[in-house]
């Protein structure tokens, strides 16, 4: 009855760690920087430490401030779309994520920094 109870469960470790790694795979497919071969499905916000993001190509540093997260959303979606190194295909996946989506993990008052913002001012 052991033996029994040992292979059943070794099955269950072996079906899991398929899942496992299954998921492991999808995530290593995620990319910020993605190569022009690539082909990209979905746009994904992230939002994270500044210092993990330094080698995304779409990036904007958050502090606390006083603005809105969902102004704050939109103009970051505004400066990405305006972007020269954006291909269409990134600019029509980027307008397919709903600012509600992307506001919703931006910290309720905030103040955006990056170098683009000044030219999206003027």
């Amino acid at each position: 009855a052991g033996d029994v109870a040992g292979v059943d469960s070794g099955g269950e470790d072996e079906a899991e760690g398929e899942g496992v790694s299954a998921d492991i795979d999808m995530l290593d497919s995620l990319t910020g920087q993605p190569l022009p071969e690539d082909e990209l499905l979905f746009a994904v916000p992230v939002v994270a430490p500044y210092n993990t993001l330094t080698n995304y190509k779409y990036k904007v540093k958050l502090t606390p401030g006083s603005g809105k997260r969902g102004k704050a959303a939109k103009t970051v979606l505004n400066m990405f779309l305006r972007d020269r190194s954006a291909t269409n295909h990134e600019r029509d996946l980027m307008r397919s994520v709903k600012d509600q989506n992307m506001a919703r993990n931006i910290p309720g008052k905030v103040k955006l920094s990056a170098p683009q913002l000044q030219k999206l001012k003027k």
